[in-house]
């Protein structure tokens, strides 16, 4: 059956298309009753309108912004050069996408950044932030001024966004642990984690899944105090170095990035006293850890799906539809030295 037009509308109505249009576009200069009987006629026909295609016809475009941490991590390189991919496919749309960063981790250098968000020019952002009230606030603020968001890989709780687009955490955080006590002979012993920041969701959400798991499932591992690396390979590699001569450990968890740190510190390691070694995304480092046999699991979320993913939903969202929780869900990808590309 084919989908009610303007046309059926307009003959259900027993009016002009002219009129449809206006009622339909709110243009005003058309009279109560008019209006009355095109809202009807839509009710009955069942007309769904293509905003689309409606804002194509008026030459009106979308106005896209990407809010990203600064610094350049490998991942945040392989979000940008997705986004940029995408935005050239999209353009014949009208689809123009602005790409802006904030220092990583700093709540405030975020909130700023939020704040240079014109409403007047965006229909939507993604934003990759820290979840913490005052992002969350500035967040609610471009929400009442009709400004849609979307929270990318990292999620931030409501009412900070629409639409969360991104992988389960969580279970990420749980898988690590499973594999992690999985890995090990025998799993009693100390194990590091090192995160970016836990102001970040993601972060946060990881290491809650992975200590529930190591907690019921492998009771002998001791998961010592988190440090944060903020996504800084030389710290990360610091933090590393550290804890393994401090005391043997039986394993390494990196929550975040800066994993060339994690890399540079397992090549200075005893080979026969090497932790098992779990991590996310599937950057340079991470191919270089597994094929040399110094890391043995990462955890990856494939960064072109998800921004794929994400304008798709910020252009339902730009023309006022509602996206299904569901809609953001990326899968998990787990790699080993076997399955490395």
């Amino acid at each position: 059956m084919e989908r009610p037009t303007i046309h059926d509308v307009a003959r259900e109505a027993q009016v002009s298309l002219a009129t449809v249009d206006r009622v339909l576009n709110a243009r005003g200069g058309v009279a109560a009753k008019s209006i009355d009987k095109v809202q009807r006629a839509v009710e009955k026909t069942g007309y769904v309108r293509d905003q689309f295609a409606a804002n194509l016809s008026r030459g009106r475009g979308y106005q896209f912004v990407f809010l990203l941490p600064a610094g350049q991590s490998s991942f945040v390189r392989s979000l940008i050069a997705a986004i940029g991919d995408e935005a050239q496919r999209v353009r014949k749309d009208r689809i123009n996408v602005d790409v802006r960063s904030s220092k990583t981790f700093d709540s405030a250098a975020q909130v700023a950044a939020l704040r240079r968000i014109d409403p007047e020019q965006t229909d939507c952002a993604a934003v990759m932030v820290s979840d913490v009230p005052e992002v969350r606030s500035e967040l609610a603020r471009l929400r009442g001024a009709g400004v849609r968001i979307l929270s990318l890989v990292s999620d931030v709780a409501a009412p900070g966004r629409d639409i969360y687009v991104g992988p389960d955490n969580e279970v990420a955080g749980r898988m690590a642990g499973s594999f992690m006590g999985r890995f090990m002979r025998n799993p009693i012993g100390s194990v590091l984690v090192i995160a970016g920041s836990l102001a970040a969701r993601d972060h946060a959400q990881r290491l809650f899944g992975f200590r529930q798991v190591i907690a019921s499932e492998f009771p002998g591992l001791n998961v010592l105090p988190v440090t944060e690396g903020f996504d800084d390979a030389r710290r990360v590699a610091a933090i590393a170095q550290q804890a393994m001569a401090d005391a043997p450990l039986m394993g390494v968890y990196a929550i975040g990035a800066g994993n060339a740190g994690l890399l540079s510190a397992m090549k200075n390691t005893n080979s026969a006293f090497r932790p098992v070694t779990i991590l996310h995304e599937l950057t340079d480092a991470a191919r270089k850890g597994l094929r040399s046999d110094l890391f043995d699991l990462v955890i990856d979320q494939d960064p072109a799906r998800a921004v794929t993913r994400a304008m798709s939903i910020m252009r339902d969202l730009a023309d006022g539809a509602t996206a299904d929780a569901g809609r953001g869900d990326i899968p998990l990808n787990i790699f080993i030295k076997e399955n490395v590309q």
